[in-house]
């Protein structure tokens, strides 16, 4: 009868009052929340799928057997079974605090249709028939949870069903016989599918849902370079308002995965419920970006003599700026800054040769702004400078070094080639893990303390 409940579960996986998730190292990076409005979304996913999916299903045969007077004891089979109609009027999905979730359908209607065949000795007869049931109702418990490979589980914890009435029009050659005990046979199929309805569910969810969620992915490749880690990062927590789900949201370097020297910041999420899903991002989550790729050394910048000829006119001199550690973001209300600090190391080029001296170093300081959006499935970001370069001479074995000048130089280099540069970077963003074929609509996007919040209805 609910033949693949796993389809709900997933939209609700993979999607408390305020809720403040851990202290230092046990905080998650993402925290994804589904309110009721997503659950209504859920349910509604749940019973169209249902009704698509009901008449592909293969259901058993019932058989049984009779003894009637004259005629003696023979049997039968009902065979061929396929349902015609669902009426669902009643179903809901309810958040059960501390465990799961709740799927319920209630006084819902259900035809079918198939054959049948009667022996009795020598003698087979057969024919069609009409099946309805009326009062189908099911309520069906899934607690939530995560296993150690980091996806989520679910497992049926409660199921129970009701049938009001059922009720058999017989069809065909000698169908008389039949209708003899159609109210026997009525009663047998009644209780036949009361024994069989929850049995179904529990199979289908060892069977279809929790070999479905093994499969999961939990970690997701950006590029060539990073990857992002999307393992649970605890149990979902479930509250009579919301499911929050929280996520470790950790990039990782592909050639080497080392720890992390730095922890995620606790997120204390607004008590907000008006969209469908949240989603948390922690700055934890693009600092952990900024280290893989500060260690890749994507990160370094070669300036060559072309944009320096006005400082050394008799000299081939090469830049190197590299930053003096990953770069970190910092997110407080309504904004979002970073504030490098480059180191700047200057080479001389020997006439004819490749070898290289070195100069003198600089420590470059700046702060930048960067605005947060959304793009499809993915946040990207761009920034603009909220000061200019400042430039600190830390060592020359050249003497004097005209600092002011440099200054100059390398803010007309950044703003035509470092700063494209890093946007062009952010434009990429990274994805935001909803369920494939999920999208999002109606974006809002909230700057809080340690972190951003997406809220947003899906279809």
């Amino acid at each position: 009868m609910m033949a693949r409940p796993y389809h709900v579960v997933v939209v609700l996986l993979l999607l408390e009052s305020s809720a403040r998730f851990g202290e230092g190292a046990s905080n998650p990076g993402v925290v994804a929340r589904i309110t009721r409005k997503g659950l209504e979304y859920a349910n509604q996913y749940a019973v169209a799928t249902l009704r698509k999916e009901l008449p592909a299903i293969r259901l058993p045969d019932f058989s049984g057997s009779f003894k009637m007077g004259w005629f003696g004891r023979g049997s039968y089979n009902f065979h061929s079974l396929k349902i015609h109609h669902f009426e669902v009027r009643n179903s809901d999905l309810n958040l059960l605090p501390g465990l799961g979730i709740r799927a319920s359908l209630s006084n819902n209607d259900l035809s079918m249709g198939g054959n049948w065949k009667v022996k009795k000795g020598f003698l087979n007869l057969k024919g069609s028939f009409d099946l309805k049931v009326d009062g189908i109702s099911i309520s069906v418990s899934l607690n939530l949870g995560k296993d150690e490979t980091g996806r989520p589980t679910a497992s049926v914890n409660h199921c129970s069903n009701s049938i009001g009435r059922v009720s058999v029009r017989i069809s065909g050659s000698l169908r008389w016989i039949l209708n003899l005990f159609r109210k026997r046979i009525e009663s047998s199929i009644k209780r036949i599918l009361e024994n069989q309805i929850c049995e179904v569910i529990k199979k289908s969810s060892d069977s279809h849902l929790k070999p479905y969620l093994q499969t999961l992915p939990v970690t997701l490749m950006i590029d060539q370079v990073a990857g992002i880690d999307y393992r649970l990062f605890g149990a979902p927590q479930v509250t009579s308002k919301s499911v929050d789900i929280p996520i470790k949201g950790e990039f990782f370097s592909q050639s080497q995965r080392t720890p992390v020297p730095f922890d995620a910041p606790a997120m204390m999420l607004p008590q907000q419920y008006d969209r469908m899903v949240y989603f948390a991002v922690s700055e934890y989550v693009f600092n952990t970006a900024s280290r893989v790729y500060h260690q890749a050394g994507l990160l370094n910048v070669t300036i060559s003599n072309g944009h320096l000829a006005g400082l050394f006119p008799n000299m081939q001199v090469q830049l190197e700026a590299s930053p003096e550690s990953e770069p970190h973001l910092w997110f407080t209300p309504g904004n979002v800054t970073l504030a490098p600090v480059m180191d700047v190391q200057a080479f001389g080029i020997l006439p004819n040769s490749s070898d290289r001296r070195p100069l003198f170093q600089l420590r470059v300081k700046t702060n930048f702004s960067i605005s947060i959006s959304v793009n499809s499935d993915r946040i990207v970001g761009s920034v603009s400078p909220e000061s200019e370069l400042k430039l600190e001479l830390k060592h020359s074995n050249i003497g004097s070094v005209d600092v002011e000048e440099m200054e100059t130089i390398f803010n007309l280099f950044a703003r035509e080639v470092i700063y494209p540069s890093i946007n062009a970077q952010l434009k990429k963003g990274f994805p935001i893990p909803v369920p494939k074929n999920i999208f999002l609509n109606s974006v809002e996007l909230q700057i809080h303390e340690n972190f951003l919040l997406l809220g947003a209805n899906i279809n």
